[in-house]
């Protein structure tokens, strides 16, 4: 474009030379005008010069006004071929910008695709309940913290036999940090998200959600938003999940929002396997753990006992004379009492131990790494353990009328290292067995162990 202008000049200035000489040589008229202006000139220059060189000297004013004009008309047409190419040059910074926004959003959505596709990845590696909890609380986290901060996450479950929202688990939190570790549904700041349910997001939590306890809240750091999102199964609220996050998470949180409804509905996914797992391995009446899982887990503990040389030990609980509640007061009666003893069970046992209902009346219970426990002073071991729980039994209903003056006969078996390592469960179960029907046929509401058979020198 800039050549044909170039060319185009010289052109119309050669034609303007030509022209204008032609016009000179020809034109007579002019030529006296021309003379009348040398005179003119003359008598008001006071150098004196001839004709010719007066020709010479407007020829050559001439030719300079021709190059000014000629030069003017061209900067004019550069400044206007500069214009537009800085407008086509602009286009072209804004194609290319829309080109890298572009690049940039599909860049970002396939991260967020993948982020997707690994925590789909992570959360179905686990389906054990505690894991699978702790590996939703850790996306929750990774997906909601900042570039100077992590985000801290709590995680409530609705339990349906109070109707409360309790704490679980939490990452970078345990529930010292929390005013309270159990709520109603009524209460603030959860009963916004139950009435929603939909997340909640807080620019600042202190005034609307008061869930944190004020001597705490300096833990929080730069965590000074707050999201709730509330888990949903079969149509009602069954968790929620509260992440306090950097501001500049809550910043993109809009933008960013159906990213985040996606990773919302993973973890919702993954907190109803958790808690319909729990329900599927719990005995529905009792809420002590089905026969079946109790066995799984049983061979697992017998295995990891061998690995680490540890012991084991078995408890058999029966219900003495539990046949006439249900015969004289009816079965529902008998369900309050199995619920009541399950209870009192779990409560004399630690954490590690397992409770399961093994079928009807009868009970058992796993202690990990829980020997005879010969001495009473130290409140550990098999013996003690099963003794706590006899006399709670008894304590509770000592007193009623007949038959809800109800006592437990149990009996004791403990796998020891190295002596029983080739112990399998059934033949401890078998063993721990016996010593329940030792102490049924003995007397009824005591405990019975091999080692106490042994000791008083009956064979077995």
């Amino acid at each position: 474009m800039m050549r044909f202008f170039r060319a185009l000049l010289l052109v119309l200035l050669a034609l303007a030379v030509v022209a204008t000489a032609l016009y000179f040589t020809g034109n007579y008229e002019l030529t006296d005008r021309l003379t009348e202006l040398f005179w003119a000139v003359q008598l008001w220059v006071p150098v004196t010069f001839g004709f010719e060189q007066f020709l010479v000297i407007l020829a050559a004013i001439s030719v300079v006004a021709v190059v000014l004009v000629i030069s003017g008309s061209a900067a004019v047409l550069v400044m206007m071929a500069n214009r537009r190419s800085r407008s086509a040059q602009r286009r072209e910074d804004r194609v290319a910008a829309a080109q890298q926004e572009i690049a940039h959003v599909k860049e970002q959505y396939q991260r967020q695709y993948e982020e997707l596709e690994l925590l789909g990845q992570r959360l179905t590696r686990q389906l054990d309940k505690r894991l699978l909890l702790h590996a939703l609380v850790e996306a929750a986290s990774r997906v909601t913290s900042g570039t100077q901060a992590n985000s801290i996450v709590g995680l409530w479950l609705l339990h349906p036999e109070t109707d409360t929202l309790r704490f679980e688990t939490g990452l970078y939190c345990d529930e010292t940090l929390f005013t309270k570790t159990e709520f109603l549904p009524t209460e603030q700041p959860f009963a916004r998200v139950i009435s929603t349910q939909k997340p909640w997001v807080l620019q600042a939590w202190e005034a609307e959600a008061p869930l944190v306890k004020s001597e705490k809240a300096a833990q929080l750091g730069s965590a000074t938003g707050l999201i709730l999102v509330p888990f949903l199964m079969e149509g009602r609220v069954s968790a929620i999940l509260a992440l306090f996050c950097p501001q500049d998470v809550l910043k993109s949180y809009e933008e960013q929002k159906a990213f985040y409804n996606a990773i919302w509905t993973e973890l919702m996914l993954a907190s109803v396997i958790a808690i319909q797992g729990a329900v599927t391995i719990l005995d529905r009446l009792t809420g002590v753990h089905t026969r079946d899982y109790f066995t799984t887990r049983l061979l697992q503990e017998l295995e990891r006992a061998n690995r680490y040389q540890l012991p084991l030990s078995l408890l058999m609980i029966d219900i003495d004379n539990f046949k006439l509640v249900n015969d004289m007061l009816g079965h529902p009666q008998g369900d309050a009492v199995l619920k009541i003893i399950a209870k009192l069970i779990r409560k004399e046992v630690r954490a590690i131990d397992l409770v399961g209902r093994y079928g009807g009346e009868e009970f058992v219970v796993m202690l990990p790494e829980t020997g005879y426990g010969e001495d009473i002073a130290t409140n550990t071991g098999a013996l003690v353990v099963a003794e706590r729980i006899r006399k709670a039994v008894d304590d509770e209903f000592h007193g009623l009328q007949k038959p809800l003056n109800l006592t437990i006969s149990i009996g004791v078996m403990v796998r020891r290292f190295p002596q029983d390592r080739e112990m399998g469960h059934q033949e401890l179960v078998r063993l721990a067995d016996e010593q329940l029907y030792r102490a049924k046929t003995t007397g009824k509401n005591k405990v019975c162990s091999l080692l106490q058979q042994q000791s008083e020198g009956v064979g077995g």
